[in-house]
């Protein structure tokens, strides 16, 4: 498994998954975060996982967990996660 590594971005959108979701049900907050960790983790394990986004990068692909939408970059060394964002939003206005 290569090292995973979360950019600023990813850990801020994480922060406001967490933000966000802790309003109305904080447990459900952590039971979220638990999830996306796991997938991330899955991801650096395996990390062709996703469907490839050209218009967003070089080697960026996509894979969702519930609603949201995790962004990874396979580098030599490790991998990124890019963005953490509700599948809603537009990933080319952030």
């Amino acid at each position: 498994m290569k090292t995973l590594l979360y950019t600023p971005a990813a850990q801020q959108d994480l922060a406001g998954i967490v933000e966000y979701i802790s309003q109305d049900a904080p447990q459900a907050a952590m039971t979220w975060v638990d999830k996306i960790e796991a997938r991330c983790m899955l991801i650096a394990s395996h990390p062709s996982t996703g469907e490839l986004q050209p218009g967003l990068g070089e080697g960026v692909r996509s894979t969702t967990i519930g609603r949201y939408v995790v962004f990874h970059r396979e580098k030599v060394d490790c991998v990124e996660i890019l963005r953490l964002i509700a599948g809603d939003r537009d990933i080319r206005q952030l």
